[in-house]
């Protein structure tokens, strides 16, 4: 059975580097800074509102590269720093496209009346 779960381990190549708390923790952990950011830039714009808006939800690319960073804030292995750049550039055109959809839709609505 270790033989087993040893030869598993091997062929990770882009292991994380979580604690116990694992993927729950670290969102926590994100989710927080997210909120004393919100705070302190509340703060500083001198908003008398004590209410914000909660933070927006971690998303699952940001998550996964946090996990395989050290605290250095290299990557663990040359493979997780390879797929970290190939995700963040997918997400970013996603986002490019999505964007350019909406503005087409919206310039098509604006001529077709």
């Amino acid at each position: 059975m270790r033989k087993k779960a040893q030869a598993i381990q091997k062929q990770n190549t882009a292991p994380h580097i979580l604690s116990r708390g694992g993927y729950e923790y670290l969102e926590q952990k994100l989710l927080a800074e997210k909120t004393k950011k919100k705070l302190e830039e509340a703060a500083q714009s001198g908003s008398v509102d004590g209410v914000i808006d909660p933070p927006s939800l971690v998303r699952r690319h940001v998550k996964w590269k946090m996990a395989r960073t050290k605290k250095t804030g290299e990557m663990t292995t040359e493979v997780a720093k390879e797929i970290t750049e190939k995700i963040v550039s997918h997400f970013q055109l996603t986002i490019t496209i999505i964007f350019q959809y909406f503005v087409n839709a919206m310039y098509n609505c604006v001529f077709s009346i």
